[in-house]
Parts: C-alpha cells; structure tokens; sequence
C-alpha cells in the first residue's frame, strides 16, 4: 500500500453522499454532507490499542465516541491539527498518469468521481436551490488519498441531455468508495457542533496507532437507488442541462449486467467539484 498510513495521528474516513471542494484559497478540503431523507449521518472516533493490552501483534480499535442520527440541520465539523502540523493546508496523493481503467495505485485520489471532468471540465455551477440541508465538514492539515476503491464494480457512463434522455454510453471504470485523508500532527482537535451544542475531543499522537475518524452519510435500506448522480445534480448544474448517470456493471455477473438486484448494493460515493467552496452551494 503504497499511503503508509501508521505514520499519521489520525485517519479521516468519508464515506457515503458527499460533494468535496478543494479550497485553495482557504488551503481546506471541504465536505457538504447531503441530508436527504434516506441517508443517515453518523460520526465516530475510534482508539487504536493491543489486544487484552499485551499482544502487539494484534491492534483493535475501540469506539471512543459516536455520534448517530445526528439531526439534518444545524450540524458542522471540523478536524484540523491544533499544533506542528507535518502538512500546512492539505496535499493531494497522485501517482504518476492515470488510467481509470488500468491505474495500479489503489489509493491514487483520482479514483474519487470529479464532476466537472465527466463535463470535459467545463465548470459547473451551483443550481441555488436547497433541496436537502448541508452538513459542512472541513479539514485541515491533511493529506487526501483514495481509502478505499470499489472493485467489486466496474461503472458505465451514460450522457443524459436536458430532458433526460439517454445518450452516448461508455466504460467508464473504477470509483472511489472511500475519500481517506491523514493528519499528522503532536496534536488533532475534532469538533462537532450540534445546534447550540459544540464538543471537542483531542486526539494525542500515539507513534504508529492512529486514531480513525469515520464520517459516513448512508442509505442503508433495502430498496437503496444504485445511483446518487441525481442527487448531485440538484445542487450542481451545466450550462446545456447535460447530465451523466453513472451504472455498475460486474463482468462476472450476467443478471446484474443487465440490470438485476443492483440496487441492492451500496452504491453511495463521494464526489468532487471544481467550486471554489462548499459555501457556494
């Protein structure tokens, strides 16, 4: 693995319908966390340890907080090094050219869906219209990489035009499931704030056993839709009203080739925009 991830301080995890702006002017990766009515946001600070405190060959994580069915509204995190960050800002882990594909570097970050590229990156804009609340996540002092990239599928892209009808089509590859991110630092300060309500955990660096913070924004249900794209597109838009539609297809599965029980996987995957900021959303 070629993201040597025992050196951080702490291990950011997102997971699930996001849209990440790179903020280079504020130098933060920002996350706006759609809060539709079927995805579930939870958030969650594991301890890393030996087994029964003895065996360092084994090392288990502890959840040390939780925080579930937080509410749609009036939520905001933020996790940033408090101290002698080893990254000032954030960085961006590519490896050489990229073949969606065929690229070997399973944590190359370019795994993770750019939006604007599937228009030629031809800037999209921010339709103005609130369809679901926003929880924004910033992070600071970070290196930003694929955590984990979905293998099990391998996606076809599908051109849309303004009324919605079905295009050109085309492989389109892998995707990120995953958007990981290390900090590296003496000390990282967590903070949620909850309304009216803000609490902060520290999290002091332990050499080679991080902490892992999962940030996850699911929809769990059985009758789970296959695609988020949609969703993405209600807060962004191109000028043509052209739209992609991103399908799983696994080579090994005929049924599910041709369109059988694929909702019943997760399908749920960050994505990136060009957008300057998540505030413009």
């Amino acid at each position: 693995m070629p993201i040597q991830e025992s050196s951080a301080t702490a291990l950011i995890r997102v997971t699930g319908l996001a849209i990440c702006c790179l903020n280079q002017e504020g130098q933060t990766a920002e996350f706006a966390l759609i809060r539709d009515e079927d995805h579930k946001l939870a958030a969650r600070i594991k301890r890393p340890g030996y087994q029964d405190g003895a065996n360092k060959d084994i090392i288990v994580y502890r959840d040390i907080v939780s925080y579930e069915q937080l509410p749609k509204e009036n939520v905001q995190i933020e996790i940033k090094a408090l101290q002698a960050p080893a990254i000032s800002g954030f960085e961006v882990y590519q490896n050489g050219d990229f073949d969606r594909l065929g690229a070997a570097d399973v944590n190359d970050f370019r795994w993770t869906v750019n939006i604007d590229l599937l228009h030629d990156n031809a800037p999209l804009n921010p339709t103005g219209e609130q369809h679901w609340p926003l929880t924004k996540f910033y992070l600071s002092n970070c290196l930003l990489y694929t955590h984990k990239l979905d293998q099990k599928w391998v996606f076809e892209k599908i051109e849309k035009n303004a009324q919605g009808v079905a295009g050109q089509r085309e492989v389109f590859g892998n995707v990120a499931e995953t958007i990981g991110a290390m900090v590296e630092a003496p000390e990282v300060g967590f903070s949620i704030r909850i309304g009216d309500r803000e609490e902060t955990h520290l999290l002091k660096r332990v050499e080679g056993l991080p902490f892992i913070v999962e940030i996850t924004n699911m929809n769990r249900s059985e009758n789970a839709v296959f695609s988020d794209m949609p969703d993405y597109y209600k807060y962004l838009s191109s000028p043509t009203g052209t739209q992609f539609e991103l399908t799983p297809i696994r080579e090994d599965d005929d049924e599910t080739a041709t369109g059988g029980a694929v909702n019943q996987q997760d399908f749920c995957h960050p994505i990136v925009s060009n957008l300057r900021s998540i505030d413009e959303l």
